[in-house]
């Protein structure tokens, strides 16, 4: 049996270091956040801020982006090991994939794998997917039910790594980071519920229009924070709001921040019982703003999950090992 060598390719992000956090320390594992050979000067550095940006990746594939290099080139491919190659869909648009593909015909112990970091119900966020036949991959993987039936996908856990669990002084009730998405409206509601029943809440919305900011002094909007930063208000919360997009069955971050964390879940996601670790006296589920009980999102209580690692990115690696073997019989 053939020696197995897993190469993660991630977008260069925070959210992407943080979630993956974990494969830095599994020995089968070599991670790669910065996929291009760096070129000197500001032209070239104008070109690769357009070839990697995800804004424009959403509306256009660049081309010629194999002008860059890779850092794939640089392996040593031996043909005694099977390499893995695992990408998301943030880290595919960055290649040119003519690239992939001539790799994968030279090497034949090369296998592509493909995780979706979103649901397929929004195509310009999970942009990447619909070029996925060209490179013909091994495997998909998907943390959302309803595209693995749908679409043939493996099913998974968004893979998520605990950074720094110390603990934190509570600053607040419950907090909520979230993108607009049409949600606008509820989370007004909700807003003004909580802030009349005394909750101290910290929203943070992005993707409002000026007209429609309500509660000005009292909610942040359009202010992006990276993941880090999101991650330091969570740790400092009593609880956090989850609340899912039109047509989203999958349970978002803030089910996981929760579990991995410690931290009460107040949610509209009905399905949350059926997931791992639901305790409904850690999560609430809500499917009206006047279902809130804010007296509970202010009770401090000891919270303990009994979270066990199941979430963590090496599991993911596992599953793969556990696939191949069953085709080696």
């Amino acid at each position: 049996m053939r020696k197995k060598q897993f190469i993660m390719v991630m977008h260069k992000n925070s959210l992407n270091r943080i979630l993956f956090n974990d494969l830095k320390n599994d020995k089968r594992v070599t991670v790669y956040n910065d996929l291009e050979k760096n070129l000197n000067g500001s032209l070239f550095r104008l070109m690769r801020c357009a070839h990697y940006s995800h804004k424009v990746n959403k509306i256009i594939r660049l081309p010629f982006k194999k002008v860059w290099g890779y850092v794939l080139d640089e392996i040593v491919y031996d043909e005694n090991i099977n390499y893995y190659i695992i990408m998301t869909n943030a880290s595919l648009y960055q290649f040119d994939l003519s690239y992939l593909s001539k790799k994968r015909k030279l090497y034949s112990n090369i296998k592509f794998i493909l995780y979706l970091e979103d649901p397929m119900t929004n195509i310009k966020r999970a942009c990447g997917y619909e070029y996925s036949d060209i490179v013909n991959f091994d495997y998909v993987f998907t943390f959302d039910p309803i595209d693995a039936e749908k679409y043939g996908f493996i099913y998974t856990s968004l893979p998520y790594s605990i950074i720094n669990n110390k603990f934190v002084e509570l600053k607040r009730d419950l907090y909520l980071s979230a993108t607009n998405k049409g949600r606008l409206d509820f989370f007004l509601k909700i807003y003004n519920l909580l802030d009349s029943g005394g909750v101290n809440a910290l929203f943070r919305i992005v993707e409002v229009s000026s007209e429609k900011q309500q509660f000005k002094k009292k909610i942040i909007y359009n202010k992006r924070l990276t993941y880090n930063e999101i991650l330091n208000e969570v740790k400092e919360s009593n609880c956090i709001l989850e609340l899912l997009a039109k047509g989203q069955a999958a349970a978002t971050m803030r089910y996981y921040e929760a579990v991995c964390y410690n931290k009460k879940l107040l949610t509209n996601n009905k399905d949350v019982v059926n997931l791992p670790f639901y305790n409904p006296e850690y999560i609430h589920i809500f499917e009206k703003p006047e279902d809130i009980d804010c007296e509970w999102i202010k009770e401090r209580i000891p919270i303990d999950y009994g979270y066990d690692g199941r979430f963590s990115p090496t599991c993911l690696i596992d599953k793969i090992v556990e696939l191949e073997e069953q085709k080696e019989g």
